[in-house]
């Protein structure tokens, strides 16, 4: 039984905005990105960003089809 990649979920954390968008630049040249999200947040140190991304690679219809 063979296992495949099907989707991925990744969470960046940075200090500044200009640093996650910098994030989000780098995985845009990733063909396989579907959704990228970054949200600012706060706590008693300050605020900081978090960048979700999120990456498909295969469906199971492409697979059978391969095999």
């Amino acid at each position: 039984m063979a296992k495949y990649e099907l989707n991925t979920k990744e969470q960046h954390f940075a200090t500044t905005r200009l640093e996650a968008e910098a994030i989000v630049t780098e995985a845009k040249e990733d063909k396989h990105l579907i959704m990228h999200k970054i949200a600012e947040k706060h706590n008693k140190y300050g605020e900081y960003f978090l960048v979700d991304l999120t990456f498909s690679y295969n469906t199971p219809k492409e697979i059978m089809g391969v095999e």
